[in-house]
């Protein structure tokens, strides 16, 4: 999937589960690019070019970061930072979400170091469903930030 649905469908999750937050919402959306480290041309990689060639000379693209593995480093590291509890459920959700977008165009190691790769179909980056499922993450970011506000408003004018 493109950077941009990676981004707007972990918003547009952790936006309905942390009811509009912004700065959850933000998190998420920019957990859903981290995997993409492993590819120099991603968003990510671009920015940290060095890096994201190093790693996909290493593990290769799609692989240990596109892994459940990940996941739960991600977590665990999480924890041992004393983040708060929903930042690592937003990080998570943001790093799940880029996983499960990726089986959608062609597959990941999901058990890595395992060489099954784990497919839900071969769809084009930039396609359809690629357009359809970033069209709903703006829908319900946008939505669940306007009930935030309207929210947030009525207890400043009631409180």
């Amino acid at each position: 999937m493109s950077g941009r649905t990676h981004a707007l469908v972990p918003a547009g999750l952790a936006s309905v589960v942390f009811q509009g937050d912004p700065l959850l919402t933000l998190t998420a959306a920019l957990a859903g690019l981290a995997p993409d480290i492993d590819e120099p041309e991603s968003v990510i990689g671009q920015r940290c070019w060095l890096l994201a060639w190093w790693i996909k000379y290493v593990f290769g693209h799609r692989t240990m970061s596109h892994s459940l593995v990940m996941v739960a480093l991600v977590a665990l590291l999480g924890f041992c930072v004393a983040l708060p509890i929903p930042f690592i459920v937003a990080i998570c959700v943001g790093v799940l979400s880029h996983v499960v977008l990726d089986a959608y165009s062609g597959g990941v190691l999901l058990w890595w170091p395992s060489k099954t790769r784990w497919v839900l179909g071969r769809y084009p980056v930039y396609g359809v469903l690629d357009r359809i499922l970033m069209g709903i993450g703006v829908l319900l970011t946008i939505g669940m930030l306007i009930v935030r506000m309207q929210i947030e408003m009525g207890t400043i004018q009631n409180g």
